[in-house]
Order: C-alpha cells, then structure tokens, then sequence
C-alpha cells in the first residue's frame, strides 16, 4: 500500500472498480461474442481512472498517542487530526504517479540463469529489482591558492643552517637552493601580470 498525507475527495459512490471490469472482461470472453466498441470504451476507462486517475485512499489512519502503531480514522477524524498537528496518512491500492519509481526494473538473467547480466546478482540470491553498479562520483577538490615564494623563508633558513656541515654539502646544498630560488623567480614573474 502506498502512503501520503493529503487527503483526496470523498469516494465516488457506484464507480466500476478494476475487479469488476476485469470481471465483466472475462465473462464477455466466455461467451465468445463480438463485443460492442461502447463496451470496450467502458472498460478503458474504467481501467484507466482507475489505475492511472486521481485515487481514493483505503484506509486512513493516525499514529496512536503515546504509542507506536497507526489506527484507523474515519475522514472527519482525519481533519481534527490534520487540525491539531497530528501525524495522518492515507493508504492507496496502488502507488500515486509521484512515488512510482522509474529506476525499479526487472532483472535480465543469463543464458544459463545464474546471474543478472546488468547487476551481476546471482539468481538465488537476487534483490527484488536490478540495481546495477553506479559509476563512482569524482569527489570535488577546490584549487587551494599557492605561492611559490612562500618558501624563501624556508630556504633562508636552510641557508643559515649550512654553514655547519661540509664545504662538500654546503656546495651541493647550495647549488640546490640557487636553482630553487631561480625556479621561483621565474614562476612568479609568469603569474604577475
């Protein structure tokens, strides 16, 4: 049964149902006789208000005070309910256009029926619908701003704490932060404008 919150007008009294039109389907099939285009008009639109027509709630319920299970009000109770902020839903035979769900599809199985070939499920271990793998979401990365000549101080510093070691590694050292330093200048220069 499908559920919503809103109430639909008062059942129509005398309207064929799909139980009854299905019935007199069956009945006209029996007999074997041409049946009128009046008569199939009827049943479609029987058929269609209602399956596909504004519905009816079944069952109107409220959730019980102080309690967990819903119970069953008749539709003015559902008003005062509705009035005083209470929580109220409608039950219908089949789910309204909204909640019908477009990705729900049946599964399509294998030659050999071990496997769905668009979910991969195994057959007896199947889900109800075919719900196949979705592509994985990129996660988004904001640009963080950088600036190259955030490291001068650092390379100051390292400069400063040379004149410890080896002339040998103060050489390479050196050589390494020269190049580092050109390397930044060059960088900032093409970003200024």
């Amino acid at each position: 049964m499908s559920t919503n919150n809103c109430i639909d007008p008062p059942p129509i009294k005398g309207a064929p149902l799909v139980s009854d039109t299905l019935r007199s389907m069956r009945d006209a099939a029996r007999v074997g006789d041409p049946i009128a285009a009046e008569i199939v008009a009827e049943w479609f639109l029987a058929l269609r208000n209602q399956l596909f027509a504004d519905q009816r709630p079944v069952r109107l319920e409220e959730l019980g005070t102080g309690t967990p299970y819903w119970i069953q009000i008749d539709e003015q109770q559902w008003h005062l309910a509705r009035k005083r902020g209470r929580p109220v839903r409608a039950l219908y035979v089949h789910p309204l256009p909204g909640e019908r769900s477009t990705s729900r599809r049946d599964h399509k199985w294998s030659a050999d029926r071990t496997h769905c070939v668009v979910c991969n499920d195994p057959f007896d271990w199947a889900e109800a619908y075919c719900n196949p793998p979705r592509a994985p979401q990129p996660i988004p990365i904001k640009v963080q701003p950088f600036n190259p000549s955030w490291f001068l101080p650092a390379l100051e510093r390292l400069e400063r704490a040379l004149k410890r070691e080896s002339k040998q590694e103060r050489d390479k050292w050196n050589r390494e932060i020269a190049q580092l330093r050109k390397s930044i200048e060059q960088h900032t220069k093409e970003k200024s404008p």
